[in-house]
């Protein structure tokens, strides 16, 4: 999840399933199952802090991904960080695939406009920033995150 989108939830940005699922037998069958899936998580967590080790490597995930119709938080999430990473080319070219979307959603709207605010302060990677660490801040807030 990428905390500068300031959402209420969680979403999972950069996501696999890893297995299928199990059901729920007894506790002692449960925990069982419970506690592997916690050490898989922890060596996943650890995979993707090294995959995720700064926001450059970050930014370069996110411009790898195409610009696809109807995945609308790709090319936003690839603005924000070529923003940040002070890649303006790029992020206007993600900006304007999120433009190029039917706000179809109120939520959609509030983000076009969120995208066309970071666009007028692009070349000036210090406000970029602290609009960034201002959402993140948000966001951490919302979700209860230390």
């Amino acid at each position: 999840m990428w905390l500068w989108q300031d959402l209420d939830h969680f979403a999972f940005n950069v996501s696999e399933r890893l297995s299928g699922s199990e059901d729920y037998r007894s506790d002692e069958q449960f925990s069982r199952v419970a506690e592997e899936l916690a050490l898989r998580a922890q060596t996943r967590l650890q995979k993707l802090r090294d995959r995720f080790p700064d926001l450059q490597a970050v930014a370069s995930h996110l411009a790898a991904q195409p610009v696809r119709r109807g995945w609308f938080w790709e090319p936003w999430n690839a603005g924000v960080a070529a923003a940040l990473v002070g890649d303006v080319s790029l992020a206007r070219q993600r900006f304007a695939a999120v433009l190029d979307e039917e706000p179809i959603a109120p939520w959609m709207g509030d983000a076009q406009q969120t995208a066309r605010e970071v666009v007028t302060m692009m070349h000036d990677r210090d406000a970029v920033s602290a609009w960034a660490l201002s959402r993140i801040a948000s966001c951490r807030q919302r979700l209860r995150l230390t």
